[in-house]
């Protein structure tokens, strides 16, 4: 079930994260807006965690400040599905064959 809490929570703090690591790194607002081709308002947007952004702004974002990797490991790789009934099926077995007289 999603919570729409849980997600505004989440994105509050990703653009708390982005927040902290801009400033860690001494670049201005202007300067990420600049880089990124967005307003300044947009981008401050990404840094309060507005839902309203788009994500390639965010994905973007997190690419300059060195993330890109991190984003797109934050689902794992999919498992093969295994299903009920293939896991409930006997097991096939072959005829052996048959030696011939001689």
């Amino acid at each position: 079930m999603i919570s729409i809490l849980g997600e505004t929570e989440a994105l509050k703090n990703l653009g708390t994260r982005i927040r902290q690591e801009r400033l860690r790194r001494n670049l201005t607002q202007q300067y990420m807006a600049q880089i990124l081709a967005i307003t300044l308002p947009t981008y401050r947007k990404i840094e309060t965690g507005d839902g309203s952004i788009e994500f390639r702004h965010v994905a973007k974002t997190l690419g300059i400040l060195g993330y890109s990797e991190a984003l797109g490991n934050l689902i794992p790789e999919s498992q093969p599905e295994m299903r009920l009934k293939d896991l409930l099926a006997p097991e096939r077995k072959h005829a052996s064959r048959r030696r011939k007289a001689s």
